[in-house]
């Protein structure tokens, strides 16, 4: 027999985080906003003696309300690196994630400085024989600088990404820095 509360619970659930999440402005509301960007990805730290740099693609939805000083993205970034050269080095590593983020925002400039911070899930391609983990948990940093365009948002922005990867070493974290450039619409 199925519980007649459990719709109602389910509804009431729904409408505190809905509150929660609602601006202090009644009349304002969520916007979302396609993001595409692409660079130049840099490997820091052990990684970086099996690796070298690559190319980034990022992937996502800005969601945002007016007078609101923060916003929240989820993205999708792969990053492909290019050999080391070295005798354990990797040809073509490859690395995925899917992250959700907080920015930093303000409402009364054109140019303006920005900070970024979230979490995710990493997978990573072509790992072996120094990393053992196929897939990890992560999280990354950043600043970037956004130009408002009318209804485009151009930005450069550099983060730090860390990934919890268990090496034949011990475990650590496989680290590197995606410098991109991209809109947001």
């Amino acid at each position: 027999m199925r519980d007649a509360t459990r719709p109602r619970s389910s509804a009431r659930i729904l409408a505190l985080v809905l509150g929660l999440c609602a601006p202090a402005h009644a009349h304002a509301q969520w916007s979302a906003s396609p993001v595409v960007a692409i660079g130049p990805v840099i490997p820091a730290g052990s990684f970086r003696d099996v690796v070298r740099e690559g190319a980034a693609l990022k992937l996502g939805v800005w969601l945002r309300a007016p007078r609101v000083p923060v916003g929240v993205t989820t993205e999708v970034l792969l990053a492909q690196f290019g050999s080391s050269g070295a005798g354990d080095g990797l040809d073509r590593a490859r690395v995925g994630a899917i992250t959700a983020n907080v920015t930093t925002r303000r409402h009364d400039r054109r140019l303006d400085l920005y900070g970024i911070a979230g979490a995710g899930w990493y997978w990573m391609d072509r790992m072996a024989p120094r990393y053992l983990d196929r897939q990890a948990p992560g999280f990354n940093v950043g600043v970037g600088e956004v130009v408002s365009l009318g209804h485009t948002d151009l930005f450069v922005e550099l983060r730090l990404h860390a990934v919890r990867a268990t090496s034949r070493t011990g475990e650590g974290w496989m680290t590197f820095m995606p410098l991109l450039v991209g809109a947001r619409f």
